[in-house]
């Protein structure tokens, strides 16, 4: 009888480091398939941001134009830089914003301002 109950407490042992692995294996693996998700989720909500920056500075800049305000040649929100450019072709205004190659255009149609 006591050789049976040394043999089940030299089991237990075994049993708990191959539970260890076990544990350490499933958190292994989850964190595996959380961080290429997470960088991936940071690159895009990063290039989501300056197409949203592009866009409400091409809005301010068209709301300066309608109310013949001078419109700026460069922009800084945070740490980048925009630079603007405005073009103005057959009487057609239009604003250019440049940020590391890519490019936001708008051209204005009307500047009146219409009252209800």
């Amino acid at each position: 009888m006591a050789d049976i109950d040394g043999n089940k407490a030299l089991n237990q042992k075994g049993y708990i480091l191959l539970e260890s692995l076990l544990a350490f294996l499933i958190l292994t693996l989850c964190i595996s398939f959380y961080l290429p998700l997470t960088t991936t989720l940071l690159v895009a909500i990063k290039k989501e941001k300056i197409e949203v920056d592009l866009a409400r500075i091409a809005y301010e800049q068209s709301q300066k134009i309608v109310l013949n305000q001078d419109v700026d040649s460069t922009w800084q929100t945070g740490k980048v830089h925009y630079t603007i450019a405005l073009s103005e072709i057959n009487q057609r205004k239009g604003i250019h914003i440049y940020y590391e190659g890519k490019t936001k255009e708008i051209d204005i149609l009307s500047n009146q301002i219409i009252t209800p």
